[in-house]
């Protein structure tokens, strides 16, 4: 389809403008319901001591330097996270202006781009470290495309300089270099010239990376020494490795279903097809592919929120085989931007990047459609998929429609809470912990801690605002009181404080005896016990005691 140049600002780009403004503003309503997310307070603390982090060493210290402006309250960030999700989606939209230079077509891309955002969006409504890296990402995307259309010495400068800045933002994010690479390849060839040019990306790669660590840390040899002992356990590489093969295994069975509905779609589909009659047929094999992956997703595995990703990397492959010259190009970057998102999570099914590239690949959508009846074809593939996201993140912000969302919860004793909205079962427990862990909290006389039992307690950790959350990178779904390393650590920091210590244990959600009963007792005998239920114990050791 033949996408005409328009530069002009006509009354349908205001309506558009206004479109894209709605789609943003609306999307910030489901922000304050609270959802005990582990990453989201850990990705906060991790702001009060940045050296520590060392998996995304200048996000944590964004963090620090933003967090003191609003007490490092939980609401504040996820506004300014989603802003940054939605500020890429705007990124995302310069290339394509600068292919369509169609001014109604780039805002209507945009409108659209974002709308799905809010409507499908999961854990990227939460503040993670994502949160300051898909910006960086989207820019290093944009450079590319600006390389291709006129290469030039400070385009290589600025692609390695926000590869290296994206690289500190999140370490994995540091494979996003093989975006510019590809650009010079494909720009350049195989030549002396492209040597070159590559020789430069990298210096200044590595000059930033450089120049950054030792901002942070005084040296880079004082960062790898960090990184020995604040290196999150479960995210060692045979651990990755093995969440990686489920991860693809996942992607193999949405990547063969819609690959087969494309299949059926351009066997059907010819050049005389009407439009109804292409509305019938597409329809009529979304809902059998939907159905499909539903089903298998909801009896094997708990990423059918992430359907629309798979679908969306199909469809950047289908338009790759598609085009050619600049199109395939461009398909290509938004493709490795996809994948190359996702790069080091163990969860990479949901964090494979796709809103933000979602503006220029529906221009090559666009374009490669030849048809009326192909666009209808194409439009109503998604649409399953959306519905199924759709229905996910409802149930989910809604506690599953058990319970509804009450008002504001602004009770003042529960640090980070401020604007929140929380579920009646949420408030009790909350506040249950604050009327009585409050008060040794904010007295400066006692050190406090928090010894959690899963990885979801960082949120009791993040809430009652630990000052000692030491070996906080323990990270492990079993129960972490049965793990003697780190029950060990927490008496020998207990035992060797010089000041009287009050220690909020956390029982295992699901149990209520076994062998972390065992360790909770053994603190009940030895230190004083201020309240114990079966939810949480508070043991105080005095200053004098052991002594």
């Amino acid at each position: 389809m033949l996408i005409k140049e328009n530069r002009h600002f006509t009354p349908l780009s205001l309506v558009l403008l206004l479109l894209l403004l709605a789609a943003w503003t609306c999307s910030y309503i489901t922000l304050p319901i609270y959802q005990n997310i582990s990453d989201e307070p850990y990705q906060i603390m991790c702001g009060w001591d940045y050296r520590s982090s060392v998996a995304a060493p200048l996000s944590a210290w964004f963090t620090s330097a933003i967090g003191p402006l609003w007490n490092f309250d939980n609401l504040p960030f996820r506004i300014m996270g989603w802003t940054l999700q939605v500020i890429s989606v705007i990124i995302g939209m310069l290339p394509a202006w600068w292919m369509s230079r169609n001014i109604n077509f780039t805002l209507g891309a945009g409108a659209l781009s974002i709308f799905l955002f809010s409507l499908c969006r999961c854990l990227e409504a939460t503040f993670s470290w994502d949160s300051y890296a898909v910006p960086a990402l989207m820019a290093v995307t944009v450079l590319c495309f600006s390389y291709y259309i006129k290469p030039k010495w400070w385009r290589i400068a600025a692609m390695g300089t926000c590869c290296g800045i994206l690289l500190t933002l999140r370490l994995p994010s540091g494979a996003a270099i093989l975006l510019p690479v590809v650009a010079i390849i494909f720009v350049n060839g195989l030549s002396k010239k492209s040597i070159g040019r590559l020789c430069a990306l990298l210096a200044i790669y590595v000059f930033t990376v450089f120049i950054i660590l030792t901002l942070l840390y005084g040296s880079i040899s004082q960062f790898l020494g960090y990184i020995a002992t604040n290196l999150i356990s479960a995210h060692e590489p045979h651990t990755l490795r093995e969440i990686y093969i489920i991860s693809m295994n996942m992607l193999c069975v949405y990547a063969f279903g819609a690959a087969g509905l494309f299949f059926i779609i351009n066997k059907t589909i010819k050049a005389n097809t009407s439009v109804i009659r292409t509305l019938i047929i597409t329809v009529f094999v979304s809902i059998c592919f939907f159905i499909l992956i539903y089903s298998l997703a909801n009896y094997f595995f708990w990423y059918y929120s992430y359907l629309f990703s798979p679908l969306y990397i199909i469809t950047e492959i289908y338009l790759i085989r598609k085009t050619t010259g600049k199109l395939r190009f461009g398909i290509i970057i938004a493709l490795l931007t996809s994948l190359l998102g996702g790069f080091g999570s163990n969860i990479i099914v949901a964090r494979l990047v796709v809103f933000p590239t979602m503006p220029f690949v529906l221009y090559f959508l666009a374009r490669a459609a030849s048809t009326k009846a192909k666009i209808a074809a194409f439009s109503v593939l998604w649409l399953p998929i959306i519905v199924t996201n759709h229905v996910f993140v409802t149930d989910l912000f809604y506690n599953y429609k058990q319970n509804p969302v009450l008002l504001t919860h602004e009770k003042p004793v529960v640090p980070h809470m401020h604007g929140m909205w929380v579920t009646p079962s949420q408030v009790e427990i909350i506040q249950r912990i604050a009327d009585r862990f409050m008060p040794f909290v904010n007295d400066t006389a006692y050190n406090t801690g928090v010894m959690r039992n899963t990885p979801n307690d960082f949120m009791y950790e993040y809430i009652f605002d630990s000052r000692c959350p030491f070996y906080s990178h323990c990270w492990d779904w079993e129960p972490l009181m049965l793990d003697k390393d780190y029950t060990g650590r927490f008496t020998r920091w207990i035992e060797s404080s010089e000041r009287p210590v009050a220690v909020l244990m956390m029982r295992y959600q699901y149990t209520l005896d076994g062998p972390e009963e065992d360790i909770i007792g053994e603190y009940k005998r030895r230190y004083r016990t201020v309240y114990s239920d079966s939810t949480f114990t508070i043991v105080i050791k005095d200053a004098n005691q052991g002594k």
